[in-house]
């Protein structure tokens, strides 16, 4: 073999070389991007929810697991039906007391899972949105007052992809629906020297405190 041949030779091996290595390093991204995608949202909406033991800002850390059940039935846009009392769980993002030279206590929390009650459970992104206190319990029906009439019965209505459920009856329907009730709450509704913006829960007293029963509406994206 005369030296250009050999020359020739090596150049064509080293040429087939490179475009192996090429085209492995292609696929390597596009294997990594597909299995890194982005779970795909389900949902995304509010819904009732009830605290089911005290919130204490001053006995709460970061990072405390948090379990709240939701207050309603709702259906999800694959047909899933959340019933009352599926938990909603999550963690304390960050709680303080009020201390010497702060003007508030605080108190923020979000959550990462939907548990269906007998049945899947759902990854979320979801954060308070309105609180209020406990619901008042309707008045017994009097004898000849028609089931559907104030106090009675439910009927749904969809925010988003997310069938919610709040007061219903034959009622006029300028009359307003309950706070902790309806999805579109926002803010604090009859709790004395608190207030909720972007999720976070602020008191001008000592801590910020929600007590078994009190009312969330939770605003959530629910993933597949």
């Amino acid at each position: 073999m005369t030296i250009a041949k050999a020359i020739l030779k090596a150049v064509i091996l080293c040429g087939a070389v490179a475009v192996c290595v090429a085209s492995g390093a292609a696929q390597v991204p596009a294997q990594s991007a597909s299995a890194t995608q982005a779970p795909r949202a389900l949902s995304s909406g509010a819904f009732p929810a009830k605290v089911i033991k005290t919130l204490d800002s001053g006995k709460l850390k970061e990072n405390d697991p948090i379990e709240v059940e939701t207050a309603g039935s709702f259906k999800l846009a694959d047909g899933t039906l959340v019933p009352k009392g599926s938990k909603l769980i999550g963690h304390v993002t960050a709680a303080k007391a009020r201390s010497k030279g702060d003007p508030n206590s605080e108190l923020t929390i979000t959550f990462e899972k939907l548990a269906v009650t007998g049945g899947k459970q759902f990854s979320i992104k979801g954060t308070v949105q309105a609180v209020s206190p406990p619901e008042e319990q309707p008045e017994p029906l009097m004898a000849g007052k028609a089931s559907g009439a104030a106090g009675g019965g439910y009927t749904s209505a969809t925010v988003g992809t997310v069938t919610e459920t709040k007061s219903g009856s034959n009622m006029e329907s300028d009359i307003k629906p309950e706070p902790a009730k309806d999805p579109k709450s926002v803010g604090v509704h009859g709790i004395h020297d608190l207030s909720l913006e972007d999720g976070v829960l602020r008191s001008t007293g000592k801590q910020v405190k929600l007590n078994g029963g009190d009312r969330m509406i939770v605003h959530a994206d629910i993933f597949e």
